[in-house]
Order: structure tokens, then sequence, then C-alpha cells
């Protein structure tokens, strides 16, 4: 085929036009694969970037968690352990790697005194149904123990972990509380110690200051009557302090007072007899129920006396050892062992004052479970005999 020389040039400007439009298109490719090469350097910058904040943001979190002077653990929904701290380890004398999958409750057991603690009262399992924090201290009297028997008080913190509105697990903080509750204990022991150990010394004191005052063994000159008068006033001063600590001690043991009728009665007796039975029973429900117990005095109208009630959720008084426990110097045994310290006379005491009226006294008891002493006081009352020595601590 035979083009004439315009044709050529048609065709020479055609195929001209086609190879620029050709170059250009290439060009813009290349300009598109250059500004995606750098787009994609940039996002891998970026990338290599948030990697290292990573990184230094996890350094960080584990730094402060293997620092951590409280034991941490991180559960899943199904209690789970999923992170351990260092000091977790250490007191639950296990490693990370053994107890991440394995279920708390069966590496942890917990107590609320003596008792194992129920599942669902755990702090976790409240957390979880709640999705409220929950918080423990010392006087909620948990303890931990540990899949080799070492059982430690503790306090702790459960907080929900949640992924959107849904709970997935918790994190717990915990440390161990033991040193702080055996200062606790003794400053307890010391007020217990106090009211029963300086009651009896005081009230003799006081009995033989009064008779002596009072000219039982014989008149006294001026300077005897002012002398016995000071050892009289110090005593009372004595008095004052003990009843202040019982009185503490009260407030700390949570003791509430119900009647059967408001008002009671009035009834003609020598407070301070009444009293001192009263006392010896609350210091005995204080000294023998654990912390945060509740000690609960009933007051009921039974026509012709009045009848007390002195309720308790102590250690209780074994079956074995009930019929001695108003004998003089009887203490239970597992009395003993919980508080060593302690005469045996404040029962046999309140029984001697109590029948001394014209009363009754008598208890219902069961070992672990508590104590309800019950004694009456004539509504006729009994009034003070002339001449009569008081009684007051």
């Amino acid at each position: 085929m035979v083009f004439s020389r315009a044709q050529a040039r048609v065709i020479n400007k055609t195929l001209r036009k086609k190879s620029e439009e050709k170059v250009e298109e290439i060009e813009k490719k290349i300009k598109y694969l250059n500004d995606t090469e750098a787009a994609m350097l940039n996002i891998l910058e970026d990338e290599r970037a948030l990697e290292e904040r990573l990184k230094t943001e996890r350094a960080r979190f584990e730094a402060i968690v293997s620092t951590m002077g409280e034991g941490l653990l991180v559960l899943n929904r199904d209690y789970q352990i999923v992170l351990m701290n260092a000091t977790a380890e250490r007191l639950l004398e296990t490693s990370a790697k053994d107890a991440v999958g394995q279920d708390a409750k069966n590496m942890i057991l917990m107590f609320k005194g003596k008792n194992p603690l129920p599942d669902e009262e755990r702090p976790v399992a409240i957390t979880f149904k709640t999705g409220q924090p929950m918080f423990t201290g010392l006087e909620d009297n948990l303890y931990y123990q540990n899949r080799f028997g070492k059982r430690f008080a503790v306090a702790m913190a459960a907080t929900p972990l949640r992924k959107e509105e849904e709970i997935v697990g918790a994190v717990v903080v915990f440390r161990d509380v033991t040193e702080e509750k055996k200062l606790d204990e003794s400053r307890t022991s010391f007020i217990s110690i106090a009211s029963h150990q300086l009651r009896t010394p005081l009230t003799s004191i006081r009995w033989f200051v009064e008779m002596l005052l009072a000219g039982d063994a014989g008149p006294l000159s001026n300077d005897q009557k002012h002398f016995v008068s000071q050892i009289y006033e110090s005593a009372d001063r004595m008095i004052d302090l003990v009843n202040l600590l019982l009185q503490i001690a009260r407030v700390e043991a949570g003791i509430e007072v119900k009647t059967s009728r408001d008002p009671l009665p009035l009834i003609p007796m020598d407070q301070e007899v009444v009293w001192q039975v009263v006392q010896n029973l609350l210091t005995n429900a204080i000294r023998y129920s654990p912390k945060k117990g509740v000690i609960s005095v009933f007051i009921a109208d039974k026509g012709n006396f009045l009848e007390y009630a002195v309720k308790d959720s102590g250690i209780g008084i074994p079956e074995n050892q009930q019929s001695r426990v108003f004998e003089k110097f009887f203490r239970a045994d597992n009395a003993i062992k919980e508080i060593p310290e302690g005469s045996g006379l404040g029962l046999a005491l309140v029984k001697s004052l109590v029948e001394g009226w014209g009363g009754k006294v008598w208890f219902e008891s069961k070992e672990g479970a508590g104590t309800i002493f019950y004694f009456t006081v004539p509504i006729e009352g009994v009034r003070r005999k002339e001449g009569g020595v008081g009684l007051r601590v």
C-alpha cells in the first residue's frame, strides 16, 4: 500500500500524539508509584515509631508492676490468672509461669477469721456481680492461704476490667497485713487486760479505803483521813481510766442495745452492782468475739422482773465444760488458747452478785457460734443495805 505525502504526515502526527500521550500516562504512573512509595515509607516509619512507643510504655508498665510493694493479679472472667507480678509471686510462693492459666480460687484459698470464705463472698466475685470496685481492710479479718498452706492476713482491692460495657476480668491488688494485725491485736489485748486485770485490785482498794473512811478498822486521825482520802481519789481516777478504756472497746465492738419497751420501769437497785454484772459480761463478749463482731444487749420486761441478755458472736463454750463456767478460777480451754491472760473470777462474781439480789443467771452457748448470757433483776428491786459498801469498776 502506498501513502501520499499528506497521508504520511497525518499518520506521523497521529503516532506522535499517541506516543506523547503514552509517555504522559507513564510519567503519571511513575509519579503515582513514587508518591505511593513515599507514603508507604511514611507509614512504615510511623509504624516503627508507634512500635517503639509501645515498647517504651510496655517496659514502663512492667517496671511499675514488677517494683510494686503490693501483689498484683489480673484475672479473666473465669477466674484464670492472666498476669502476676513479682510481689504476688513472693507472697503466694509460686512463679508467674506456673500460675498463669490456673484458677485463682484453687490456687489461693480465702478465710474470714478461721472459717473458709464461700466463693460467692470473695471480693472478686462481688466485683463481677456488682460491677463495682471492692475494698477490704484490716477490720474485715480476711486471710489468703497459698497452695503450700501458708496463711497470712490480707487487705485488698478488686477492680473490674471492662471491654466496652462488658466485664471481662478483674485487677486484684493485695498486701500482707500480718504485722499490722499483730499490732492491732496487741492494742485490743491491752485494753482487754487493762479492763480485766486492773478491775480486781482497784475494786479491792476501793472497798478497803471505804471501810477505813467509814471507821470499820477504828477511828482515824485527821492526818490519816487526809492520806486515805488521797488514796481514794487516786483509785477513783484509775477507775475512770479503766471505764474509758472499756468504753473505747465497746465502741469498736459495735454493741447494740434493744429493749422490749421504752421507757423501762425504774427499779430501786444499787446501780454500781448491776453495772458490775453488765460490765463483766460485756467485757467477756468483747474479748472473745472477732473483729467487727456484733454484740447485742437485750432487755425484756417479764412482769415481775427484767431479763437482760448479752449476746456475742465469739468462740463459744465447749459443751463438756459448760457445767464449770461459774466456778472460781475456771476458764474454758478455748478461752485460754484465744487469750492466755485471765483470772477466771469474772463469771463467778456475776453469779454471786445476781443471786445476791434475788435474780438468776444462766447461758446458752455453742462452741464456735457464740454465747448468750442471761440474768434477771426483780422489778421490786434491792436497795443498798445500810452501811454497805458500793461496788464500782
